[in-house]
């Protein structure tokens, strides 16, 4: 089955209103991507709320399960599940419908999801990397991967999103491209004067 390609352009028609009656028509070009990359990154997206979702998840469980007492650390696991549940939210929904809401383009908001969730995997990787030095993380510390399996679990899916945003960078770059070149006019042949 071969995908459609995906670039329409409609022209705007007067309405009959006076002040549109005698303005040039501007073409609007709409970029529609074809269904396979479509659900491809709609597929990253869902891959990438579960793992900030599991990240968050352990880190709401360690926190209920004596990481609370503990001053600074235990609020700032708070807030990495809370952020967890917004991002992971944000990448569920999608981008076009929460541009809809707010009134922004969809890439904006896109890209705005992707980076939330980029910054968030890697403020946890350096938390973490800084809670096992020999200063600690506001003086508290641990070592290697302790808490067992949590501090593991936790590692693997934020990596997991660093990875999993990469690809969706280079497949989001790909489909735009694949865009472009299929709107890209024909070239006219030059003729020479003899």
């Amino acid at each position: 089955m071969q995908s459609q390609r995906a670039t329409t352009l409609t022209h705007d028609q007067p309405t009959g209103d006076r002040r549109t009656e005698n303005a040039p028509t501007r073409p609007e070009l709409r970029v529609v991507r074809n269904a396979r990359s479509r659900r491809l990154l709609r597929g990253l997206g869902i891959a990438t709320a579960a793992l900030v979702a599991a990240g968050g998840y352990v880190h709401f469980c360690l926190y209920r399960h004596g990481y609370r007492a503990i001053p600074k650390i235990g609020v700032g696991f708070l807030l990495q599940a809370v952020t967890s549940v917004v991002v992971g939210g944000a990448l569920l929904v999608g981008p076009h419908l929460i541009a809809r809401v707010v009134h922004v383009a969809d890439r904006l908001v896109d890209t705005l999801t992707e980076l939330a969730a980029a910054a968030l995997a890697i403020g946890t990787l350096v938390a973490f990397a800084l809670s096992r030095t020999p200063g600690g993380l506001f003086h508290f510390q641990e070592r290697g991967l302790e808490p067992a399996p949590q501090a593991l679990i936790a590692l693997v899916a934020e990596l997991g999103v660093l990875v999993v945003l990469g690809v969706w960078l280079v497949a989001s770059h790909a489909a735009r491209r694949e865009v472009r070149t299929a709107t890209a006019p024909a070239p006219v042949p030059v003729r020479r004067r003899v």
